[in-house]
């Protein structure tokens, strides 16, 4: 158990100060994500941009906020959650839409029957407006507490530390602690069945 205990450490401390990431075009490489939000820049010019992540069961919402630059033009985005072969459409053809530096909001919900991994696809219209995008999951998702922003997407940790003085460790207050063993298996933790984490 103790071991298990320092190995969670490490990944919440790794998971701290990790550097910044590229969003992927690729439909083969989503980008992965574990948290509740996202958000970057968005241009029209047809980008297509994919993140996977774990949800389910249940109903997945997801609320896809715009803003356009001031002096841009219409700024919209186009997004569909996939299965995680990018193969069938679980939710399909939503969009966000901001104009002349105004914003936008979209909110759509999916039903998940079961535990699954999805994939989030996003495509900029064309055109000439310029601006931000924000996604938040809420429900049936397994994602944590955290936000990951940044104009390419980078980690950014806020509920996430340890101490070491007192031999405990902090972590969000919901989401799904996953670890995996080194004989491949992996344990699970309902983190909202948690009341302290602690090495010993």
């Amino acid at each position: 158990m103790k071991k298990i205990l320092f190995l969670v450490a490490g990944v919440i401390l790794f998971a701290a100060v990790n550097p910044a990431f590229s969003q992927s075009s690729d439909r083969d490489h989503p980008t992965p994500i574990n948290s509740n939000e996202i958000s970057g820049n968005v241009e029209n010019n047809k980008d297509e941009h994919f993140y996977s992540f774990t949800a389910g069961p249940g109903e997945l919402t997801i609320t896809a906020d715009i803003k356009g630059n001031k002096d841009s033009g219409t700024l919209s985005l186009a997004f569909e959650l996939l299965d995680k072969n990018s193969a069938s459409a679980l939710l399909c053809c939503e969009g966000v839409q901001g104009d002349f530096g105004g914003t936008g909001r979209e909110v759509s919900t999916v039903k998940l029957t079961k535990r699954q991994t999805v994939i989030l696809h996003t495509t900029s219209n064309e055109g000439n407006g310029s601006g931000t995008f924000r996604f938040r999951f809420t429900g049936a998702t397994l994602s944590g507490a955290s936000a990951q922003t940044g104009g390419n997407i980078g980690v950014v940790e806020n509920n996430r530390s340890s101490s070491r003085a007192a031999n405990q460790i902090t972590v969000p207050s919901r989401g799904t602690l996953l670890i995996r063993m080194k004989d491949g298996s992996t344990k699970e933790i309902d983190l909202s069945l948690v009341r302290e984490i602690s090495v010993q």
